[in-house]
């Protein structure tokens, strides 16, 4: 192997110095300073994405407490909304009902009359009735037949 040779080991030191320097300063007058120029720039990238996400992330929490403030603006609006509706509700419901109860009322008292009615009706029926029943069961049990009058004047008396 050459490399092991000792005779020629100067001159490969001299040449891999030179080799190396070569490759030395084309890595640092042509790729180093493009690859620092990408690593710049991509630190400027980075930093500005950063920067504009911070930015963002604070408008954003500004949108989020000013969707909270309007949640909860619209939330007791909301509940004033309903308790103002239940309250006219209520009130509707109320004048409905006594209407109706007055309505009842009046049913009910229109309804007791006219069985009053009915039965002071049905009472003068039953006592023509009866003295007609009466009649007939005494004049069926007696040969003798029984006046009329003389049945009202009992049932009179009875009363």
């Amino acid at each position: 192997m050459p490399q092991l040779d000792f005779t020629t080991f100067l001159p490969q030191l001299f040449w891999l110095f030179i080799s190396l320097s070569i490759l030395y300063i084309m890595l640092s007058r042509i790729a180093l300073p493009r690859i620092s120029d990408v690593i710049e720039e991509r630190k400027d990238t980075i930093t500005d994405d950063l920067d504009e996400a911070k930015a963002l992330s604070l408008e954003a929490e500004g949108v989020v407490e000013d969707l909270r403030a309007k949640l909860e603006e619209a939330k007791v609006q909301s509940q004033k909304n309903l308790m103002s509706e239940r309250q006219k509700n209520m009130e509707k419901i109320s004048i409905r009902r006594n209407e109706f109860e007055e309505k009842v009322s009046k049913d009910i008292a229109s309804s007791e009359n006219d069985i009053n009615k009915s039965k002071e009706s049905a009472l003068k029926d039953i006592s023509s009735v009866a003295e007609d029943i009466a009649e007939e069961m005494l004049n069926n049990l007696f040969v003798k037949k029984v006046e009329k009058r003389d049945l009202n004047k009992f049932s009179k008396n009875l009363n």
